[in-house]
């Protein structure tokens, strides 16, 4: 299966404080492609071509463009309060991307609508998308800061970026954007790996359950237009 690293974003837009609806009038945002915005959404951007069926579709293919990763600089303890962010080796690298292929391919394998491929058809979407300007805040495990800077609210941040395509045409249906920070489940933790990798993989999951859920969402849910 290819790269997956990017199987996080779209599919939060339908997880909605309400109903999603598409908007309609003069004044509706409209992208360069023909985008339509969406309004009432958790997410901080989504598009959507207005008209698509996405019931039509039962395969998806899932693509990875890459992560792009905030560029920091070492940390000084003394101004550890106002750093934006640690530095990541190449351990926490190889790290990172593993997890997300791991916890998204078999996240996404337990959807009951979309069976995951390789090969495009009529049938078949194309989820495409990249993780962009991610940042971890945990310290390394050594001497250089502080034990008493060790302990963290936040794990990191990371903002999503996913394109839904149609598989053999290539048109784009459906984009958006979101930025999620990483919580750890008590009010603090520690800098231990073994304690944050699971922290980690646990929002991988809740994240995944958001995105099979809002794709599963869209295939069964006509999208209306905002109401005038």
């Amino acid at each position: 299966m290819r790269s997956i690293a990017f199987v996080i974003v779209f599919m939060a837009l339908s997880a909605c404080q309400s109903t999603p609806t598409i908007q309609t009038g003069p004044n509706a945002e409209i992208s360069y492609d023909g985008l339509v915005k969406l309004n009432n959404t958790r997410i901080d951007s989504a598009w959507i071509r207005p008209g698509i069926d996405l019931s039509a579709y039962d395969k998806l293919i899932l693509e990875g463009a890459g992560i792009r990763y905030r560029s920091v600089s070492e940390v000084n303890r003394i101004y550890l309060s106002n750093f934006q962010g640690m530095p990541i080796d190449t351990e926490q690298v190889e790290y990172i991307q593993r997890a997300v292929r791991d916890v998204f391919t078999r996240g996404m394998a337990e959807s009951e609508h979309f069976e995951i491929v390789e090969e495009p058809g009529p049938d078949t979407l194309t989820l495409n998308g990249y993780l962009i300007d991610v940042v971890s805040f945990v310290p390394p495990q050594d001497d250089t800061v502080d034990r008493i800077y060790h302990y963290i609210t936040q794990l990191g941040e990371a903002t999503l970026v996913l394109e839904l395509r149609d598989s053999l045409s290539g048109q784009t249906l459906a984009r958006a954007t979101d930025r999620r920070i990483l919580e750890p489940s008590f009010s603090d933790i520690n800098a231990d790996i073994a304690v944050n990798r699971f922290e980690v993989e646990r929002e991988l999951d809740r994240w995944v359950d958001t995105i099979r859920n809002g794709l599963e969402y869209l295939a069964n849910t006509p999208i209306l237009p905002e109401e005038e």
